[in-house]
């Protein structure tokens, strides 16, 4: 608690009223935390350093304590490296004032919003989640790891405060990765993940599952829905005590489910189901808040039906998104999916990630194959109006770290045929060698016609994505005089991922090429430069 004391009186004696917290290392952000509640100061969370989340900074806050250097702002940076030589320790008793807590939230519109909540709220809402908990989980004081990050109320309620009244260890480092997830739990005797549903689907038997068995003693789940199927393997692999949890950034946690089928409110939460919503109050949640929420009340708990802007209206016909949505990633070969009324039409359409057996059949199948299977497996349950016209897929979909997709990109991604490489990572070697790694769509538009059920990339496209980007890095600003030894020798094929390596000759005037994936030369060749057209030939 030195540190805490330490940062306290630092922040006291510069007078500071609010102060924003921005970190990568949980340990980090709780002594930050704990230090303006003892010093009675304010606190802002932002999600990321964006332009705009700056600015709301500069106006808001007095000072930020973070561990990363951030730019553009105003408002002095206190680093964390700088507290242990500018920061002057003392020991006194711990005195808690009620601050507030400014989140930030995007909602289902993609707009930030501006929560403000008490600290003494967030104590309620660690004290109502560990209500749910097994005693026999918690007596073993299990480390607290997660996926989420602390900067949002998920993050912050489980990771941070949670920990804090249970005096439970917190791994410092954001796990955001299956990978890392696995390793880092096989360190500790016990844990409890922290998770979303995003990357608890990934997880699958071709991942060490055993380095995890023993060790984990529950998991939770907020921030989307966690598939059945996902569901039952984490209980059979991993852990039995899977519990899932329903709520906001606006209301808190509103209820959860374990062993239960069906959804249980916290003992503290009012509601009332109406037309407009869902109504919640309860003491952490004053005034009361209405969600976009249906839901379906038994006498044994209730069911989640969807968002109300989820249930749309097609030929006279309700229709839930997101039942659909259920339905498909029951499928084996989904990972994920959204599905919205088409931007531009009067159809459904289904933006959809395929998992490693759906590639798979992706690539030995193709695409119509796979949208009649798809559409088979809504059309047991759901009308021909139902079925999605429009299909879009990626081996990912781009959630936040809310699970939460950007309503920009669900629209974006039905405006233009997919006819670039996903370029996921491009180096500058020397000053003249870069190489580019990419990935190749699923939905490549040129894979539809001639290759069809076979999916190739054509060499001509190969050679026009070589040359659009090679005038992206600048060695090249008309197109080549000629190609000289141009070699096909392997196929390129969708989700495949290949290294671009293209060396430049500046007395030659020459650029020679090479596609590689996995040391297998998928294509290679030499392009002849008109003289003058690279920016340093």
């Amino acid at each position: 608690m030195a540190q805490v004391a330490g940062l306290s009186r630092y922040l006291s004696c510069r007078s500071v009223k609010c102060a924003s917290l921005y970190f990568d290392d949980a340990g980090y952000f709780a002594i930050a935390l704990l230090a303006c509640v003892k010093a009675g100061i304010d606190v802002c969370l932002l999600t990321y350093l964006s332009d705009e989340n700056c600015c709301w900074l500069n106006k808001s806050s007095d000072i930020l304590l973070t561990d990363v250097m951030p730019d553009k702002l105003t408002i002095p940076t206190f680093l964390q490296s700088e507290w242990s030589t500018n920061v002057p320790a003392e020991s006194s008793r711990f005195v808690v004032h009620n601050i507030n807590i400014l989140l930030q939230t995007s909602g289902s519109s993609g707009i930030a919003k501006i929560i403000k909540k008490t600290w003494e709220e967030l104590w309620l809402e660690a004290q109502t989640i560990a209500s749910v908990l097994p005693a026999s989980v918690l007596r073993l004081k299990p480390v607290v790891l997660g996926s989420v990050s602390v900067q949002h109320m998920y993050g912050l309620s489980f990771r941070i405060m949670l920990s804090l009244y249970l005096g439970l260890p917190i791994y410092r480092q954001r796990l955001v990765f299956p990978e890392g997830l696995l390793v880092s739990s096989a360190s500790f005797q016990r844990v409890i993940w922290v998770s979303s549903p995003t990357l608890l689907h990934t997880l699958r038997l071709s991942h060490d599952i055993k380095l995890v068995q023993g060790h984990v003693a529950t998991i939770i789940s907020a921030g989307g829905a966690l598939a059945e199927k996902s569901k039952y393997f984490l209980q059979q692999h991993i852990c039995s005590d899977v519990v899932e949890i329903y709520g906001s950034t606006e209301t808190g946690v509103i209820a959860y489910r374990s062993e239960q089928a069906r959804w249980q409110f916290f003992q503290d939460v009012m509601h009332k189901s109406t037309v407009d919503g869902l109504i919640i109050q309860s003491p952490r949640c004053l005034p009361e808040q209405i969600l976009a929420d249906k839901i379906a009340e038994y006498e044994d708990g209730f069911e989640l039906l969807g968002r109300l802007d989820r249930i749309i209206k097609l030929a006279d016909k309700r229709i839930s998104l997101l039942q659909l949505e259920n339905q498909l990633m029951q499928h084996e070969w989904i990972s994920d999916v959204h599905i919205l009324k088409h931007p531009h039409g009067s159809h459904l359409a289904a933006w959809v990630a395929l998992n490693h057996s759906g590639i798979h059949a992706w690539r030995q199948y193709g695409r119509k194959h796979i949208i009649n299977q798809l559409r088979e497996c809504l059309a047991k349950n759901h009308e021909r109006i139902s079925i999605p016209r429009y299909w879009r897929f990626n081996t990912v979909l781009p959630r936040n770290s809310q699970s939460k997709l950007n309503p920009v990109d669900a629209e974006r991604v039905w405006a233009e045929p997919v006819i670039k490489p996903i370029v996921l990572h491009q180096q500058e070697i020397t000053a003249d060698e870069y190489l580019f790694h990419l990935q190749i769509p699923l939905d490549l538009l040129y894979f539809r016609g001639h290759f069809d059920n076979f999916h190739l990339v054509p060499g001509v496209i190969q050679l026009k994505w070589f040359i659009e980007l090679l005038q992206q890095c600048g060695w090249l600003k008309q197109h080549p005089l000629q190609i000289e030894n141009l070699k096909f020798q392997n196929f390129l094929r969708p989700a495949d991922t290949v290294e671009l390596y293209l060396k430049r000759d500046c007395v030659r005037q020459k650029i020679t090429f090479q596609c590689i994936m996995n040391e297998k030369k998928i294509s290679s060749g030499r392009m002849v430069i008109p003289a003058g057209t690279s920016e340093t030939i």
